[in-house]
């Protein structure tokens, strides 16, 4: 999907209702197709460049183009032989996106930030949450930490990262080794080891982790958001019903913290 935000003398068509400055959004649509054919690309960074430069070129009125692109990618099918499928392709039906943002200005550096959304992530052990504030109002009880009667938690979220790129800097390796490689650093600190995991305090913390990670480990990295809704799953009581429930059911509810680093 990708959507575009134009900027520059246009107005007239607000102002008076003359319509000589407006690139039709019909216009639009079939620039995105052209440029999908004409452009060398593998990832929606390079493409989106290509197409901001083109409406640039050919529409001197316009000033600045703001693109946002989602990208869901689909996987060839593998068969029971271990072959990947030489024309049959997948994807889940909620399959997680990639992000490209950016602003092409006529002149000067294009910004560009790349990321994923809803890309939902769960840690089954290694997590708690405990020293909050308690209240009249607070009925939430701690996990982890003293006076606990739970050890451990499910941490889960569906994340939005983005990664903002320093301005006029083009990664080394391309963007789609590089966001590839941020990404995997990104699940890489999520999960810890393998083996034995990282203790999570609290999603604000892994949070923060990730983002420092990435800032550490890509210099052409200029800053860091995440959303991460905070995705509770709670052991469901049956006991009511003669039952007991050795942490095989939950129900679930969310909120939203936020990280944004520079």
């Amino acid at each position: 999907m990708v959507e575009i935000m134009l900027e520059g003398e246009v107005q007239e068509s607000w102002l008076t209702g003359e319509n000589h400055q407006i690139l039709p959004t019909e216009t639009q649509k079939n620039t995105c197709y052209v440029n999908a054919l004409n452009t060398e690309y593998d990832s929606s960074e390079q493409y989106g460049l290509a197409l901001a430069r083109d409406i640039l070129d050919r529409h001197s009125h316009i000033q600045v183009v703001n693109l946002a692109i989602e990208e869901r990618p689909w996987t060839r099918v593998t068969t029971s032989s271990g072959a990947e499928h030489n024309h049959v392709f997948m994807k889940p039906k909620d399959p997680h996106k990639i992000t490209s943002k950016m602003r092409v200005p006529r002149s000067g550096h294009a910004h560009i930030a790349s990321g994923v959304d809803d890309l939902c992530l769960m840690k089954t052990t290694q997590s708690g949450f405990s020293g909050f504030i308690v209240d009249e109002y607070t009925t939430l009880q701690p996990v982890g930490g003293p006076g606990s009667a739970n050890p451990d938690r499910i941490m889960c979220t569906e994340l939005s990262a983005n990664w903002e790129y320093c301005s006029g800097v083009m990664p080394s390796d391309g963007f789609k080794v590089t966001n590839a490689a941020i990404l995997q650093t990104l699940l890489d600190v999520w999960g810890g080891d393998p083996q034995q995991g990282i203790y999570s305090k609290s999603v604000q913390q892994t949070a923060y982790r990730i983002a420092t990670a990435i800032l550490d480990n890509f210099p052409c990295i200029d800053a860091v958001t995440l959303t991460t809704p905070n995705i509770h799953h709670y052991r469901h009581e049956l006991e009511p019903f003669g039952l007991e429930n050795p942490n095989i059911v939950f129900q679930v509810r969310r909120t939203t913290p936020v990280v944004n680093l520079a």
